[in-house]
């Protein structure tokens, strides 16, 4: 007990670089990833207006994009033209273009086509651009609707049955709020966390550890301080009022099941490798694609089949699962233990590296 102790002890002062990752990084990286979705959705993204009308009617449309919190009108242009060399530039990320006789095509009833361009390529961005501008422009047209059905009709609710006959009701039932943050967040944290915990691992076992004794004691050593780093993750996520429906304490075992497949897919790479700049490049390359991958930025089964492949081969994939099940629907905890069961096998690949530790020590002797 008394040199378990002292290598625990003195672990953090042989190895200064696995201090800086557990104590200095985490933090670090939690703040930077907040301060960019400090505030949830998008807001203010600039657009342009070619307004080839200017009529008060062109006026009235252009006051309602700017009521609009998700987009703010940058410029106005003279031409389409003009407003494509900025938009290709990305000093803006929509145009509206107003056509001309669009106040007299309004109130005659003709048909009227509003141009709107957004770049497609910031798929975040353009989302939300063409969200707004659609609103925009269904809101200005039923007010519209309403004031020419107000002249036939006194009736207000007539006059908005005609303009509106069908009203959709949609509601989300989780992030209701189409929070950014609470989607973004709760994925880039547990794939950064991961990171951390391969990058841990293999600076623990850089120099080849004396004895299956000392590489063990490195792993749950790395693997006890992930756990401590991963719940001070899951309290952040209740502290920024995000839903936690479920059992937290299966999070948190599912955290120890992925911490203990993480260092153990380290271990079994650089034990057959034997050089950390190689299998600092094959983790790398193999928990890279985990924000794409996961599950959760692009649905698992639309997936082609290498890219569903690198998925079930990835455990962060089988722990956003868990934890989606659990902090937003509170499901059920045995389908929550089949998900953990799947990550098991991942286990094997720790037990592997032992072996050809054990080997390689024994070898050497």
């Amino acid at each position: 007990m008394k040199y378990n102790f002292n290598f625990c002890k003195n672990i953090f002062f042989k190895y200064k670089f696995f201090c800086i990752i557990w104590t200095i990084l985490p933090p670090f990286m939690g703040v930077l990833a907040y301060s960019i979705f400090f505030h949830s959705i998008p807001t203010d993204l600039p657009i342009g207006l070619v307004d080839n009308d200017k009529s008060s009617l062109s006026r009235d449309l252009q006051f309602y994009i700017e009521s609009s919190p998700a987009v703010a009108i940058n410029k106005q242009y003279n031409s389409l033209l003009e407003a494509k060399i900025d938009l290709n530039q990305g000093k803006i990320y929509g145009i509206v273009v107003i056509p001309y006789d669009f106040q007299s095509h309004v109130r005659k009833g003709i048909g009227v086509n509003i141009g709107v361009y957004y770049n497609a390529q910031f798929v975040l961005i353009g989302k939300s651009v063409n969200s707004a501008l659609l609103q925009v422009i269904a809101t200005f047209n039923a007010i519209s609707s309403v004031g020419k059905n107000l002249a036939k009709d006194a009736n207000m609710n007539i006059a908005k049955a005609k303009a509106m006959p069908i009203i959709p009701k949609i509601e989300g039932l989780f992030n209701p709020r189409n929070d950014y943050a609470q989607f973004l967040l709760t994925l880039m944290l547990p794939c950064m966390w991961q990171i951390l915990i391969a990058v841990g691992m293999l600076n623990l076992i850089n120099n080849t550890p004396k004895s299956i004794k000392e590489l063990v004691s490195k792993f749950l050593i790395n693997v006890g301080i992930s756990i401590i780093w991963g719940a001070i993750m899951l309290s952040v996520f209740g502290a920024l009022g995000y839903p936690r429906e479920g059992n937290m304490m299966i999070v948190v075992l599912g955290m120890f099941v992925l911490s203990g497949a993480i260092s153990g897919i380290v271990i079994c790479f650089q034990s057959i490798l034997t050089h950390s700049s190689k299998t600092i490049s094959v983790i790398a390359a193999y928990t890279a694609p985990s924000l794409a991958f996961a599950g959760i930025t692009y649905p698992q089964n639309s997936m082609e089949v290498f890219a569903s492949f690198w998925s079930q081969i990835m455990p962060i994939s089988y722990f956003m699962k868990l934890y989606l099940q659990q902090a937003n629907y509170g499901i059920d905890a045995m389908y929550s233990f089949k998900i953990i069961a799947e990550m098991l096998p991942f286990w094997l690949l720790f037990f592997l590296g032992l072996n050809i530790y054990f080997l390689r020590i024994n070898g050497n002797k």
